[in-house]
């Protein structure tokens, strides 16, 4: 049964692909809500069967609270609902009732993150009117007026249930804003973007990422480690185990999400003009430039899909820190985070953990989760220190310099593989057995290279501790990578760019 929900997932995100052509040179409004949202009703159908209630009673509720709840307060009420409810919707085993069918979560995932995000966007709606009336600076004036025009959203319970059913990210995501869905109602141009030139590449390497999870599911399983006689195996097998499991792991997500990344191809979905320089889940953030763009022919646009490029599994693979790849996993739902909950908290002392907190919440309850979430803290410490207490004190055209990257990706890449067991057995007596299997590898080595870091920070002059400790000790602000990884980085990005 568990292969079976698998191969329907899978059919459903093909067969969204080709369905997209049929949305993406219509010029109905009408004709593109109701479809898109009868098909993606269809499709939660098939995939959550009964518990599909679960998403018409929060989308029911969420409804009843914007059309009841003042826009001053309405984000905060809508927030406490919508988790609220999906703490209920994990722990129904409590009340003796039946867990959701697995796939319902991503869908109860996803929808969670929507409506909240549609209540804040009423509510930001509304602080940008009330400041527009205020408003006499005229550059001020022009600025609000064009953040009004091109992000305000004014919503209706129907439009409400469209938007959280639509197809497009019903399954697997992007997330995207209201707005942006709306943008692809009114979109009249379809005809004049090419989404199959953007698609070309994703399609190749997306065939790579099903065809290897499809060979390593043969090899492993996610539920091996759940089995006592897994243990009789050696050490090295046990080891091999987490690189093994966490390709698979991985390769699970770049495959849907290169799949979603298709569909909104297809369909024209969160294609703006380059010029507005979009953001992934943030979409466009030049409105002088997407004006503009606008008043040009619409055959001489230049479009862009960064609104829903979800992931980059290159710089994934690549990058040397656990911090780096944490920026280019599964950007638009970073972005929703920084939105919806890091920028709105005005203790920027709470802020980062309280983010953390909502992230670990909304991934699940399992413990699991979030000893692999806490494990990264100390991997980023240990990054930092060895960053400023060894890689800087190597001169910058020794070849040390690529042993010293070699490592720290190689470092990287395995506690990732170590990490990831929290995600992927979820419980706390499952992780916490595996990982005493294997003699808590990863947190000694990270251990052992803070410790190597300090001692080498204690080694630098006097008058520099007190600043690396600020940078490099989390007591400031930390360096993300160092110089050379951020000019490679903004180099591939450009490259990138000039691509499309």
């Amino acid at each position: 049964m568990y292969l079976s929900d698998e191969v329907i997932y899978v059919c459903l995100l093909l067969v969204s692909i080709p369905i997209g052509f049929l949305f993406k040179d219509s010029r109905h409004t009408n004709f593109k809500a109701w479809s898109s949202t009868l098909i993606g009703f269809l499709f939660a159908l098939i995939v959550c069967r009964w518990d599909i209630f679960h998403s018409l009673i929060t989308t029911a509720v969420t409804c009843l609270i914007l059309a009841s709840v003042t826009a001053r307060y309405v984000h905060i009420a809508t927030f406490i609902w919508c988790f609220s409810y999906l703490l209920f919707f994990r722990t129904m085993d409590f009340f003796s009732m039946r867990l959701p069918v697995s796939h319902s979560n991503a869908i109860q995932l996803m929808l969670t993150l929507k409506l909240v995000g549609i209540a804040f966007e009423r509510h930001d709606s509304y602080i940008r009117l009330k400041t527009i009336r205020k408003q006499t600076h005229a550059d001020e004036s022009e600025k609000l007026q064009l953040q009004d025009k091109y992000l305000s959203v004014k919503v209706s319970t129907i439009s409400v249930f469209q938007y959280a059913y639509c197809y497009i990210g019903l399954l697997t995501g992007p997330y995207y804003r209201y707005r942006t869905y709306h943008d692809w109602l009114e979109m009249k141009h379809g005809v004049h973007i090419n989404g199959l030139a953007f698609m070309r590449k994703r399609v190749i390497f997306g065939s790579i990422y099903i065809l290897t999870y499809l060979l390593l599911s043969t090899i492993v399983s996610f539920n091996d480690a759940l089995d006592d006689k897994f243990y009789d195996n050696p050490l090295w097998y046990r080891l091999l185990y987490m690189p093994l499991i966490f390709t698979l792991f991985r390769f699970r997500f770049y495959s849907a999400w290169l799949l979603a990344e298709c569909m909104c191809m297809s369909a024209g979905f969160g294609a703006y003009p380059l010029a507005s320089k979009p953001k992934p889940g943030q979409g466009p953030t030049d409105l002088v430039a997407l004006k503009q763009a606008y008043e040009q022919a619409p055959n001489t646009i230049a479009y862009d899909f960064e609104t829903i490029h979800n992931i980059d599994e290159w710089k994934c693979e690549s990058a040397l820190t656990v911090k780096e790849v944490l920026r280019y996993w599964n950007m638009s739902v970073q972005y929703w985070m920084a939105t919806c909950v890091y920028k709105r908290i005005k203790w920027r002392q709470i802020a980062h953990p309280a983010t953390m907190f909502v992230s670990a919440y909304w991934h699940g309850i399992h413990l699991g989760y979030y000893m692999g979430m806490v494990t990264t803290t100390p991997c980023i410490l240990a990054e930092n220190v060895m960053e400023s207490g060894v890689r800087r004190r190597i001169p910058p055209n020794s070849p040390l310099i690529r042993v010293y990257d070699f490592c720290s990706w190689l470092f990287r890449t395995r506690m990732f593989d170590y990490m990831s067991i929290g995600f992927i057995l979820k419980y706390f007596k499952y992780t916490w057995k595996y990982w005493s299997s294997v003699y808590f590898i990863g947190h000694i080595i990270t251990f052992a290279l803070y410790l190597i870091g300090i001692i080498a920070v204690q080694l630098r002059p006097k008058g520099k501790r007190k600043e690396i400790v600020n940078k490099d000790l989390g007591l400031g602000t930390q360096p993300k990578a160092s110089e050379e990884q951020h000019q490679r980085l903004e180099k591939e990005q450009h490259e990138h760019k000039k691509e499309l």
